[in-house]
């Protein structure tokens, strides 16, 4: 649970620096936070992928068709499910309470927004597969800075949103971990762990804000690739 943890004291100092420095960030420095951490996340996204792939050409080209497989599959699901429709929904209550921020919003608000994102399921998935906390470290720095925001609007109430977090987050890692203890092969925790790598990579669009790619009608693809590397990885 280790980058559970660094999440959380990141959006737990991010909220109290805000309150004891109270004044804003400034854009400038928020850009090069988010350059920074597009960097970080095409970093990681490639690290992820060759670390899951593994043999000659074939296999490397079979484990590729494996991932768009999964990807595609996935996709359908998201969008049969509505998963985007919904984490957009709280996004737009988030919008729409910023415009008249309220103490008692405070809590409620930033939980749902640093609980309820796409890089919180693949943070914590991949660290409970795999023990590696890179994703969540990643999701750690948008937050804290995030948290810094949302503290000079909603005051104190930000600094409680960290509970969630490491519940939410910490749980679904505990989860994966006994999953992959008990019941998954090593076939399986390379599959998703590669789907996520191309996943945080997409990423990148979304954190320079250059365009808006679903992420979230794709988490199911962690699941449908997971199923799918067992027999063809």
């Amino acid at each position: 649970m280790t980058g559970t943890l660094i999440n959380a004291s990141g959006i737990l100092l991010g909220s109290l620096a805000a309150l004891l420095l109270r004044r804003d960030l400034g854009h400038a420095f928020e850009q090069r936070i988010r350059y920074l951490v597009a960097i970080a996340a095409m970093s990681i996204g490639c690290w992820l992928l060759w670390k899951s792939t593994h043999g000659g050409l074939w296999d490397h080209l079979r484990q590729f068709l494996v991932i768009m497989a999964g990807l595609l599959a996935g996709n359908a699901i998201g969008l049969a499910l509505g998963l985007q429709k919904s984490l957009s929904r709280v996004a737009t209550h988030a919008s729409d309470a910023l415009r008249k921020p309220e103490l008692a919003n405070g809590f409620k608000v930033s939980a749902a927004l640093f609980c309820l994102t796409p890089l919180a399921v693949l943070g914590a998935v991949m660290e409970g597969l795999s023990g590696d906390a890179w994703v969540l470290a990643l999701k750690a720095s948008m937050d804290t800075v995030a948290a810094y925001s949302l503290a000079r609007s909603f005051g104190k109430g930000v600094c409680l949103s960290w509970i969630p977090v490491l519940a939410i987050q910490g749980n679904l890692s505990l989860l994966c971990r006994w999953l992959q203890d008990h019941y998954l092969n090593p076939n399986v925790t390379d599959g998703v762990m590669a789907v996520s790598g191309m996943m945080v990579f997409v990423s990148i669009v979304l954190i320079l804000g250059v365009g808006k790619p679903r992420l979230g009608d794709y988490l199911p693809a962690l699941g449908v690739t997971g199923v799918l590397a067992y027999w063809l990885w």
